[in-house]
């Protein structure tokens, strides 16, 4: 006798008294393996939507949960930054002098004893309200500058970032004269003052940093990106000054310090 059954999968054959018996195995239920599998992938990107949005919402609500990490680029030596507006005299634009992922902060405030010209700050500020930031979006105001603090009448700009960090000339022109910057007898890197090509008229002034050995009077600078020309770098004034970026830092405040004065003051000074 032959016995057919989709479920068994073994059968007994046994002799017994009234004749043969043929036993089947009890049906099985079968194992969903791919319904459990398509059951976790559900739950796994379900939770992935929720985290999503979850860090979505706390960060268009300004409010930061995550403590962010500095980047590791700021361990890395720097190079060229972001080809970006910063401020402008004139018919003189400064652009950003530092790589834009090691700027700690950028502050125009005002300088004393000096014929600095005002300056028009180029981007964001940071303590403008959220309505004015809404109209500065629509109307273009920013032009694609940083994001800024302005503590007084903006005559001159630092942008913070720490010892070392490379910069680059704020303007295309020559320099005029590098000079030590000498406070009570202990110099901290030099003032580099440069003629932009854009007004001969005016002199940028350059300190905060030491400047690059390659750099002498009369030396052509460039803020073309595939040559932009390096003043130097970053040096420690925290023991000669008190900077006023340092309020919006979490460091002693090093920076770039710009200026823009007429070429007269320079001259006679």
């Amino acid at each position: 006798m032959v016995v057919h059954d989709e479920q068994a999968e073994v059968a007994t054959v046994e002799l017994t008294g009234s004749g043969v018996d043929i036993l089947l195995p009890p049906p099985t239920t079968p194992v969903r393996k791919a319904s459990r599998a398509r059951i976790w992938v559900a739950c796994a990107l379900v939770l992935g939507i929720v985290a999503v949005g979850g860090l979505q919402l706390v960060q268009f609500g300004g409010v930061d949960l995550i403590p962010s990490l500095a980047p590791a680029t700021r361990i890395l030596p720097s190079g060229a930054p972001r080809p970006q507006a910063l401020a402008r005299q004139d018919q003189v634009v400064l652009l950003v002098p530092v790589q834009q992922s090691r700027i700690t902060a950028i502050l125009f405030h005002p300088v004393m004893g000096a014929d600095a010209l005002p300056l028009e700050p180029v981007g964001q500020p940071l303590d403008e309200g959220i309505v004015a930031r809404i109209i500065s979006s629509f109307s273009g105001d920013a032009a694609g500058g940083p994001e800024y603090q302005v503590d007084g009448d903006p005559t001159s700009v630092d942008i913070g970032a720490l010892v070392g960090t490379d910069t680059y000339t704020p303007v295309d022109g020559k320099v005029l004269s590098i000079t030590p910057l000498i406070v009570e007898g202990t110099a901290y890197g030099d003032q580099i003052a440069i003629e932009p090509i854009a007004n001969p008229g005016v002199v940028v002034i350059v300190t905060g940093i030491r400047s690059d050995p390659k750099l002498s009077v009369g030396t052509p600078v460039s803020t073309r990106p595939e040559a932009w020309t390096t003043l130097g770098r970053i040096v420690d004034v925290t023991g000669a000054l008190d900077p006023l970026i340092s309020k919006y830092t979490q460091d002693g405040g090093n920076r770039i310090h710009l200026e823009v004065r007429p070429a007269t003051a320079v001259a006679a000074s």
